[in-house]
């Protein structure tokens, strides 16, 4: 094939602008780094948590970096990964950071080439289950809960649920709770666990068509259900999650959680430089911190959640009140049968409330 001068001479531009980009550098010097990083002034932080307990680990970010403002958006889930791409196939790059709560989509997201490799400093004190090579780490823990209205729910009712899963089953609860069809890894991992093959016998389809015969209240927005729970207008939630609870919790809500056995526990919500971050210094200093002790123990003390960071010592509140029980028993998500089904299963999930109508 012959090329024109023209042709050649914009293939030699493409080459040598993706041969400056490859080898762009940043400063591994904190103090080079947040001096780069103040220049640029500002984060742009797409995150999937609660936005209130975000923007105040947000706001603990600039008091420790003055002269950079973190600007903090809420996108759940696949919604995040989708919003990002439309973005980059129209080349109108806004978000420095992403925090994406479904680890599928960051995966996709590292493997086609949309997020930068960026190694923390303390890398190393996260597990493998815990980071996605060198690209984008887990900093807390997602583990489901069924949250409860204190002044909705008998001693023997929270008995029954906290016994098993199935509990929800009982006669009594029958349109009592709400549910979500919410597309986010939090929503999903209850289904997930549910039709783990190796579970089919006592959960599996039948049991979530039993569990949508119970007429739960159903809701788009899974922390809209949560807050409806909190005014006392259904008895608990069928499952949320326990960093959720814990924040409002702190804020006075008469509630409390129980995690029935075995509890989905895992690395859900997954944060990464964007490749095309127009404040790349910043949007990497952003990361180290909060991959750091001071941004997991921040996290902690905010958003109410277990770091996954080894070496750091859970200091939560919580963690001392008579009632509060940790997990027994882990359940940990098959992440390819997860890539696999995520969709097709959230889709029965809600044409199974639809029909149970």
């Amino acid at each position: 094939m012959k090329y024109s001068f023209k042709q050649v001479i914009a293939l030699l531009a493409l080459t040598t602008s993706a041969f400056v980009a490859s080898a762009q550098t940043y400063p591994t010097d904190e103090a080079k780094l947040y001096e780069a990083a103040k220049k640029e002034g500002t984060v742009v932080w797409y995150e999937s948590g609660p936005i209130e307990p975000m923007k105040e680990v947000a706001i603990e970010f600039e008091k420790k970096y003055p002269g950079i403002k973190v600007e903090v958006l809420r996108i759940v889930g696949v919604q995040q990964y989708q919003r990002f791409m439309q973005e980059v196939q129209a080349k109108r790059h806004f978000v420095d950071v992403l925090h994406i709560s479904d680890r599928p989509s960051m995966i996709e997201l590292i493997d086609e080439g949309h997020v930068s490799e960026w190694k923390v400093p303390m890398h190393d004190r996260f597990s493998p289950a815990f980071r996605i090579k060198n690209h984008s780490y887990a900093n807390y823990t997602t583990d489901n809960a069924i949250i409860y209205n204190v002044n909705k729910l008998t001693a023997e009712e929270v008995k029954i649920l906290e016994s098993s899963w199935k509990g929800v089953l009982d006669p009594r609860f029958k349109g009592r709770f709400a549910v979500s069809t919410m597309k986010c890894g939090a929503c999903y991992a209850g289904i997930h666990m549910f039709l783990d093959p190796q579970m089919k016998d006592e959960y599996g389809v039948e049991f979530l068509k039993k569990l949508a015969a119970q007429k739960p209240a159903v809701y788009s927005e899974v922390l809209v259900g949560l807050d409806r729970v909190i005014a006392g207008e259904h008895d608990f939630t069928y499952w949320t999650w326990e960093s959720i609870a814990n924040t409002k919790w702190l804020q006075g809500a008469p509630i409390r959680w129980i995690r029935p056995t075995p509890t989905p526990d895992y690395g859900n919500s997954w944060q990464a430089v964007s490749k095309y971050a127009p404040h790349p210094n910043a949007a990497r200093l952003f990361q180290n911190w909060s991959m750091s002790a001071e941004g997991a123990a921040t996290l902690q003390q905010k958003y109410g959640t277990a770091t996954t960071m080894n070496g750091v010592p859970d200091k939560r509140k919580v963690t001392s009140e008579a009632w509060y029980r940790p997990i027994q028993k882990r359940y940990d998500p098959d992440f390819k049968r997860w890539d696999a089904d995520y969709h097709k299963d959230m889709d029965m999930w809600a044409k199974m409330l639809r029909d149970a109508r």
